[in-house]
C-alpha cells in the first residue's frame, strides 16, 4: 500500500500538468496521448524492475564491506 502512496505522489505533479493540458483549447490530443503512452510505459518498466532486483521473503541484506583492501558488494543472503 505504501509503494501505491508514493506512486500517487510522485504521478500526482505530472496528472495534474496533464489534466492542464487537456483542458486547454490549444492542446492536440496526439501530444495527450502520446503523454500518457509514456507515463504509463515509465510505470511499467519500474514495476517489473522492481519484480525483478526484489530480494526472495525468506532472505536477509548483508550489507557492502571492505575486506583485505577489495570491496565487496552487498547482497542477499539466506538466515
Amino acid at each position: 500500500m505504501l509503494r501505491l502512496a508514493e506512486i500517487g505522489l510522485f504521478l500526482s505533479p505530472l496528472l495534474i500538468f496533464l489534466l492542464w493540458r487537456f483542458l486547454s483549447p490549444r492542446v492536440r490530443p496526439a501530444m495527450l496521448w502520446a503523454a500518457m503512452a509514456l507515463v504509463l510505459g515509465l510505470a511499467g518498466t519500474a514495476m517489473r524492475y522492481g519484480l525483478k532486483e526484489r530480494m526472495e521473503p525468506d532472505t536477509h541484506y548483508v550489507p557492502a564491506r571492505i575486506e583485505g583492501g577489495k570491496i565487496i558488494d552487498g547482497h542477499a543472503a539466506p538466515p
